[in-house]
This record gives structure tokens, C-alpha cells and sequence, in this order.
């Protein structure tokens, strides 16, 4: 385990901004990882969730797919 820095107190104790606050409840009502993008993606492939990465619901169609004429 890394030691932790000598001003780590001060900081976990630091207010989070709006859009902090934002991206955390994001997080948690998707069940995402929560922190920088790549440490992100490594822990949705170590933990298997991909399917928290995808939007609710059916994809749409690709724009080539809906392009067909009949």
C-alpha cells in the first residue's frame, strides 16, 4: 500500500465543485467507476462492467441502416 501524502487530510476534506458532485452521482446511478478516464477503463475490464458504459434502452439504428428504400 502506497503511503499517503502529508497533505491528505486537507484534501479529502476539500468541498467538491458542482460538476464533481455531478459526475459522482452519475457514477453511482450507472454504477460506474468513478476517476480518470483511464483508470476508469481499466476497472470496467477488470470488474466486467461494459454494460455500465452503455446508454438505457435499444441503440439506434445506424444512419446507413435507416438509409434503405423500399
Amino acid at each position: 500500500m502506497a503511503a499517503r501524502p502529508a497533505d491528505w487530510l486537507g484534501f479529502v476534506n476539500l468541498p467538491q465543485t458542482d460538476a464533481e458532485v455531478e459526475a459522482l452521482r452519475r457514477s453511482i446511478e450507472k454504477v460506474r467507476p468513478y476517476g480518470q478516464p483511464d483508470w476508469c477503463q481499466r476497472k470496467v475490464e477488470d470488474l466486467g462492467l461494459h454494460a455500465s458504459l452503455r446508454e438505457c434502452g435499444r441503440p439506434r439504428k445506424s444512419a446507413a441502416a435507416g438509409a434503405q428504400e423500399w
